[in-house]
């Protein structure tokens, strides 16, 4: 019985797959041409997760294939990225390497002790709305890592940074849920206004 190295096992599969049929991609539809997103270079998480969000977005309602997106992409850079797309477009071979390469670069993910200070460093301010407080909060808390946290200890979280009017009219103990919270805090809005 002959035994091959991980990497003689790893060019026999490559040898295999190349020899098996060929799959086609469906005909593109579209091309980015149109498309009025733009992305500058900034080192921002959420300017490249809304980037990506609507970029994936326009190629999946447009129906461009992932090859044409990816010979497309530079159409919707600008500044920087344009620089940093010329470095590293050998590198991505799809679209998944492209999107990819473009969150490692330009959205580093934050270490979670960097996050939990965020959170706890922005309490509601005096004439902010509880949609907008919780909403924001959440956004911080869906950046750790999945599963951390229960919806029941992230409820204790962003209650303790919540302003006293909300605090007071809203015990703890009645809330489960953020639907919940959002609802009796939108009441004491209404009631207070």
């Amino acid at each position: 019985m002959t035994q091959m190295s991980d990497e003689q096992f790893r060019i026999f599969i490559e040898t295999i797959k190349s020899l098996g049929p060929i799959k086609e991609e469906p005909p593109s539809k579209g091309s980015f041409s149109n498309c009025t997103v733009r992305f500058s270079g900034q080192r921002d998480h959420d300017a490249v997760d809304e980037f990506i969000n609507a970029v994936e977005t326009y190629k999946e309602v447009e129906g461009i294939s992932d090859k044409d997106a990816l010979k497309g992409l530079p159409l919707l850079f600008k500044s920087i990225a344009v620089v940093w797309w010329k470095g590293v477009r050998r590198d991505a071979k799809t679209w998944s390497d492209a999107l990819q390469l473009l969150r490692d670069h330009f959205s580093p993910t934050k270490p979670s002790y960097q996050i939990y200070m965020e959170i706890f460093e922005t309490k509601q301010s005096y004439d902010e709305v509880i949609d907008s407080f919780i909403c924001k909060q959440r956004a911080l808390l869906a950046k750790l890592p999945e599963g951390r946290h229960d919806e029941e200890t992230e409820l204790d979280f962003i209650y303790g940074l919540m302003q006293p009017k909300y605090r007071e009219s809203i015990p703890r103990h009645e809330v489960k849920t953020f639907r919940e919270l959002l609802d009796r805090g939108r009441t004491v809005e209404r009631t207070r206004h």
